[in-house]
């Protein structure tokens, strides 16, 4: 997908590094379970293995852990341009429930305007079977991606550099 707001200077492992930075200082996620897999432009990959807190009293994966690995793994895909993005709205359908195993949600920008980002998330159980899809409506509210925590990322930022540079001196090697 072409467009004028995608951050042309971050590369793949760039945005990745951005995301784990993001995630690590990302309370709620670390909370409910939720780790990511992938990055790419336009491109968002999040997993969950299910565990006892993440059943409703039904003994399935309660439909807020569903949401919650969604809204996460769209919010991701919107980031890739370099901007900030907030939810406005999704649509979400539940097709099929989970007791076990790992959840693997998966989104791509479906759109991007000059101040919205329309994306696709699907979660796939271990047997790659579709349980959940929704599409996510996000608002751009800044051209430069700026958190609550920023002091702490830097710092996730500057350890993940350190070791990536001692990763390239030992290849060299």
């Amino acid at each position: 997908m072409q467009n004028n707001h995608t951050d042309p200077a971050l590369t793949g492992k760039e945005m990745f590094q951005r995301e784990v930075a993001i995630q690590t200082a990302n309370s709620f996620a670390v909370y409910n379970n939720c780790h990511l897999g992938a990055v790419d432009r336009d491109f968002g990959e999040v997993w969950l293995d299910i565990v006892p807190d993440s059943f409703n009293f039904q003994g399935s994966v309660h439909g807020g852990a569903y949401f919650t690995l969604a809204d996460m793994c769209a919010g991701i895909v919107s980031r890739t341009d370099g901007r900030l993005y907030v939810t406005q709205q999704a649509n979400v359908q539940y097709v099929r429930a989970a007791r076990h195993g790992r959840l693997t949600a998966r989104g791509n920008a479906l759109h991007r305007g000059s101040t919205s980002c329309l994306i696709e998330v699907r979660i796939t159980d271990e047997a790659d079977r579709l349980v959940f899809i929704g599409t996510f409506l996000f608002h751009c509210v800044s051209e430069r991606i700026g958190i609550a925590g920023q002091e702490s990322i830097d710092k996730e930022q500057e350890s993940i550099d350190e070791e990536q540079e001692c990763i390239d001196d030992k290849e060299k090697e």
